[in-house]
């Protein structure tokens, strides 16, 4: 990831490492040893402002925002990804909760580092699922009831689920989502949001904040509802 903003001379200042060396080992011809890897790995997080990195793939429009580059940026993705799984690595994550289409990106990265399944829940019903948890919830702007199908059997008893928002803006579908798992009778192990704009959704958040505990929740990043 540092190679897409350094030349090979920037990275070697910064890293400690000759040119060609650095060279052998992101083109991998070279792989470096354990321990030497572990030290870059300190170095590169050290001098990459990853949550800047999210925020400049965020594209403003009048008060909102496109994620479509973003969850597109796979490397980015799976970078961010291993932070919040550092994160959440002691809180006995069994399945990560996400919305289709615009949570799988981030979900699959996540689930992969963390060993773990998805639960995806959808604003429509597949025609092959039989029964289906579901909620309903009035969206603020427009007065529309907006509704959350989860096929019934993703989630048991025995699960703790981290719920993922890829942006979050007023709070609506985060709580949904909450709802979906405690109506699944499963225990929210944790709240990841990417990127958050604004201030409306943070009620909610202290809400969630002060249920699963505040290391348990995890903003990546916070936007000015007038950013552009």
């Amino acid at each position: 990831m540092l190679k897409r903003y350094h030349s090979y001379e920037e990275l070697s200042s910064i890293m400690g490492y000759s040119k060609v060396v650095l060279n052998r080992y992101i083109k991998g011809h070279v792989l470096p040893a354990s321990e030497r890897a572990d030290e870059i790995i300190v170095i590169a997080k050290r001098n990459l402002n990853v949550e800047q990195l999210v925020k400049d793939q965020l594209v403003f429009f009048r008060g909102y925002f496109d994620t479509t580059m973003l969850l597109g940026n796979t490397s980015l993705l799976k970078l961010v990804a291993q932070y919040v799984a550092d994160n959440f690595k002691d809180a006995g994550i069994t399945k990560i909760g996400v919305v289709a289409p615009e949570g799988l990106p981030m979900g699959v990265h996540l689930a992969t580092e963390l060993g773990v399944d998805i639960a995806i829940a959808k604003r429509t019903r597949d025609l092959g699922v039989r029964e289906f948890v579901k909620v309903h919830y009035p969206q603020e702007s427009t007065g529309e009831l907006l509704s959350l199908n989860l096929p019934k059997g993703l989630l048991t008893l025995d699960d703790r689920v981290l719920i993922i928002e890829d942006s979050c803006r007023t709070g609506t579908t985060l709580k949904m989502m909450y709802e979906l798992v405690k109506k699944s009778m499963a225990k929210v192990g944790g709240i990841f949001i990417l990127a958050g704009i604004g201030d409306k959704w943070k009620p909610s958040m202290k809400k969630f904040s002060d249920e699963v505990g505040e290391k348990n929740t995890y903003i990546f990043c916070e936007l000015p509802i007038d950013s552009e």
